[in-house]
């Protein structure tokens, strides 16, 4: 594990170079051997790096300046070396910030903007990708997932176990300790208002322990309580307080789950989420009670010391080969059967990191034009502190002592820009968390101002005062006296090197201005094309929800009236259209199984059928308004629970099943060739919905019959409105009432937002990028008119004389534009060149339009090229006004 890498790159800023390597050295080995040492010592390995680092920055800088700060003889008064040198820098730097205070306040403000954008992001990425649980020593907790290749189903790890197949890991395992699994569903808890529909995580195992955290009050799970299925809980930090107010005499009472008493044994600690669950209980039964191919199951466990997950996941395919060998014969889907492990933290956020990589390489461009931007201003500024130069270099100041002047001054500049964006973010973290919060989407971790974002921020406000404040220092230090004086008393520039550098930072502002509005306009394109997907179904005046029925006190038959119930009582409400009840729905689409069908042989090199499988109500096809293709749809008249089972295939399924052949009265099995499983009867064929998302193809999915083949204790109800969906909402949870008083409805949400929600990440990535872009557009904009105005100030002779000798006004203007878009054009080549490299790691993010598009990127280039001649002409027609009387009589 290496050490942390910004802490590494301050040491090597401040540190003399000829010590560098030495003290490098020292502290990485002094990190070696606390991250081998294990326990607390690995565990504060990078706490202590990072106060190493911090504690020697200051004394290293004061080493290094009194090395390599005043050139040998300097007699400047105040010159002296080392710390004082430092501190009296940072004096005289505040002194001349403070005369101009306009550009001081610009500065600011234009940095605090750079690096608090900057800061939000990181603070985002820290809390949500990088750190998103609390857990010591995070890398080691793993989850294990598994795939099955001759169905067709890639690497999962959600709901992919079965519980002999946990058993099988957990036995075999040498190199995973305190392996745990565990369902997940809702439980009713009764608290001080109407009850609470709670996810629920149901444990073989005690989790806190492969975690290897203690209960925040109280304690976790015995071996006893996991052996007997006792009925003991833990809530999550969160729910106690907000429904218990955080009362600790609660822990070591009962609460009611599902109308049952169950010991609330601890509290977990704060942050400890699994998958959102609020209530942990102990599976009831054991693992045992389930057939070895019922999958719906997770693992969770712990590394051992010293092993690595390369090894762990060699391991686990020995597992893999051995339970292949033993059960492939009767359950085929074991052919091949994938297992690995990832990192927890890898699980939950594998699917934002593309965003989050995207963010921070916008915002890292973002403040690198930040920087531009700035150092073209201190380049300005040079300009009118010649005298000043040139008299500190008389009195004997030589160029590394005005180099260091002129560079602390600019780290003073990013430091105040860092204290002020440091606002900046905390406004932002907050606001962006509220924006998570309201996306449907679960997001591990928090986004806070934490310790190391702090840290991010002090080293990044002094890495971009060194980045913008170099060349301009350079460039004011090199002339020497001669060059300083000669140029003040001609009223020029001298020769054009300093021009040439700024439009240098003119071009290098467009390309990045380009790379920035090309992402954003490819991602903005992305969902416009997304939003006009047609999801299959008018999901607009649909309102969908779930209700689930407690076990304890429903059983089979209970549940079979109860839905029914319900649903005439729906229908009755003023606004609603029809209404109909499912396991799931498009958009919202998670349970899939292996399909027999009659008659049909499956080779060994094709793969075994397998679709989504749905269960319906009758009136589910008219709810959805679903186009029927062929056949019919169930109907109450002909398919009772009495006749033999039915089902309705979407166009894909009998596409992929039976090809080119009629697939009406074809029979087939739901579970693989189960004898105990019925033949179900194709009588339908329906359109394809976009099941998996409006960014995914349609997936084989069938509908069976509710009525026939009964279903789980919890459905989703679809319900199709005249009017708002939500105002129907009331209505529902009345209708429910009457039924259940204790009943809760949950997961409410229109037909829009379940797809909504599944392209949240892209519309937060989108919005944020438009922000950066158009940013980064107006700063290319002031630098472009920044650096006119400053060259037509220092050609003011030169266009006095050209207006003398006859030089039309237009003709002056179109000069100034030309010469000034000479580095915008070359900006923009090469921003369109890194805007291929760019677009490439938004290829997992586009939909309907490519990386390469051109269109995208034809119109970027037309608004910066239009832009930068809005921003070159108010200078030119400045230019053009110019009184040659006036201008040459200046000296």
């Amino acid at each position: 594990m290496r050490p942390p890498l910004l802490p590494r790159l301050l040491v090597r800023l401040a540190a003399p170079a000829r010590r560098r390597a030495v003290i490098l050295g020292d502290l990485e080995e002094e990190y070696a051997q606390r991250v081998a040492a294990g326990g607390t010592m690995r565990e504060g390995a990078r706490r202590w790096y990072w106060s190493q680092a911090l504690r020697s920055a200051g004394p290293l800088m004061a080493l290094r300046w009194r090395r390599e700060g005043s050139a040998p003889g300097t007699t400047e008064r105040g010159g002296g070396a080392g710390m004082e040198t430092l501190i009296q820098n940072v004096r005289f730097g505040l002194r001349s910030l403070r005369r101009n205070m306009g550009f001081t306040a610009l500065v600011i403000l234009t940095l605090a903007l750079g690096i608090g954008a900057n800061s939000v992001i990181f603070s985002a990425v820290n809390g949500a990708i990088l750190n998103p649980f609390p857990f010591p020593e995070p890398d080691r907790i793993v989850g294990v997932g598994t795939g099955y290749p001759r169905i067709g189903e890639e690497l999962g790890f959600f709901e992919n176990l079965s519980p002999a197949e946990y058993e099988d890991v957990k036995a075999q395992s040498r190199l995973l300790e305190d392996v745990v699994a565990w369902d997940m569903g809702f439980r009713q808890i009764d608290t001080d208002g109407p009850p609470s529909s709670t996810f629920t995580a149901f444990w073989w195992g005690d989790a806190l322990q492969t975690l290897e955290m203690d209960a925040h009050l109280g304690r976790g799970f015995t071996e006893e309580e996991v052996r007997e299925g006792a009925p003991v809980a833990m809530l999550s930090h969160r729910f106690w307080q907000t429904h218990f107010g955080g009362d600790p005499a609660l822990v070591g009472t009962a609460i009611s789950v599902n109308g049952t008493p169950y010991t609330l044994v601890g509290i977990l600690p704060p942050g400890v989420l699994i998958y959102g669950t609020d209530l942990w209980t102990v599976m009831p039964v054991p693992p045992s009670a389930y057939p070895r191919n019922r999958r719906q199951f997770q693992i969770l466990a712990r590394v051992a010391p010293g092993a690595t997950i390369r090894e762990v996941n060699t391991e686990l395919e020995g597992i893999a080969r051995r339970v292949e060998g033993e059960y492939v014969g009767e359950f085929e889907e074991y052919a091949g059967w994938q297992v690995e492990a990832w990192t927890w933290t890898d699980v939950n956020v594998s699917t934002l990191r593309p965003a989050a990589a995207i963010l921070m390489g916008a915002v890292g461009f973002l403040l690198l034009l930040v920087c531009v931007n700035v150092a073209n201003m201190l380049l300005a500024r040079a300009t009118g502190r010649r005298r000043e130069i040139a008299v500190r270099t008389a009195m004997g100041a030589g160029r590394g002592r005005l180099f260091g002047q002129l560079l602390t001054e600019s780290v003073v500049l990013a430091g105040a820009g860092g204290l002020v964006g440091l606002g900046l973010a905390w406004a932002g973290t907050g606001a962006a968390q509220r924006y998570l919060d309201t996306m449907g989407v679960p997001v591990p971790g928090r986004i806070t101002m934490d310790g190391p974002v702090l840290l991010f921020t002090l080293a990044l406000s002094v890495v971009a005062g060194l980045v913008f404040g170099t060349l301009p220092a350079l460039q004011a230090t090199r002339d020497g006296l001669r060059g300083a004086l000669s140029s003040e008393g001609r009223g020029t520039t001298g020769t054009g090197s300093r021009q040439r550098l700024l439009r240098t930072f003119v071009g290098l502002e467009v390309a990045v201005a380009l790379v920035l509005l090309v992402a954003g306009g490819l991602l903005v394109r992305s969902l416009i094309a997304l939003n006009g997907v047609d999801p299959g179904w008018p999901a607009d005046r649909s309102l969908t929800l779930r209700v689930t029925l407690p076990q304890e006190r429903y059983d089979a038959q209970e549940i079979q009236v109860f839905y029914p119930a319900l649903l005439e009582r729906i229908d009755a409400i003023p606004g609603v259209r029809s209404a109909a009840t499912a396991t799931q729905f498009p958009g919202r689409i998670f349970s899939r199984d292996r399909i027999a069908l009659e008659g049909r042989a499956v080779g060994e090199d094709e793969t075994l059928p397998a679709a989504f499988t749905t269960l319906v109500s009758r009136d589910f096809f008219e709810t959805l308004e679903l186009r029927v293709l062929r056949g019919r749809v169930p109907s109450p008249a002909t398919d009772t629970p009495d006749d033999p089972p039915v089902a309705v295939l979407n166009q894909s399924a009998a596409r992929a099943f039976f090809q080119d052949e009629d697939p009406l009265g074809r029979r087939f099995r739901m579970g693989g060739n189960d004898p105990e499983r019925p033949w179900i009867t194709v009588v339908g064929v329906v359109a394809d919905t976009r099941n998996r998302g409006l960014d995914q193809p349609t997936a084989p999915e069938i509908y069976g019959s509710q009525e026939q083949l009964g279903g789980p204790n919890q459905f989703f109800f679809v319900v199709r409105t005249d009017g708002e969906p939500t105002a129907v909402l009331p209505g529902i949870r009345e209708a429910v009432a009457a039924l259940d008083p204790e009943q809760p409805v949950y997961a409410t949400q229109t037909g829009d937002e379940v797809y909504a929600a599944q392209s949240a990440p892209r519309r937060a990535t989108a919005a944020l990028l438009g922000v950066f872009a158009f940013f980064a557009l107006t700063l290319a904009a002031a630098g472009i008119y920044g650096v006119v105005s400053y060259s037509v100030a220092a050609r003011v002779r030169e266009i006095g004389v050209r207006i003398a000798l006859g030089a039309q006004a237009r003709g002056v203007r179109r000069l100034v534009v030309r010469q000034a878009l000479v580095p915008v054009v070359l900006g923009l080549g090469v921003g369109i060149v890194l805007s291929f490299g760019a677009a490439a790691f938004l290829q997992g993010m586009l939909h309907g339009v490519g990386s390469g598009d051109l269109l995208t990127r034809a119109l970027v280039t037309v608004l910066l090229l239009g832009v930068a001649v809005a921003a070159s002409w108010i200078p030119a027609l400045r230019a053009s006004r110019l009184d040659p009387a006036v201008t040459l009589r200046q000296d």
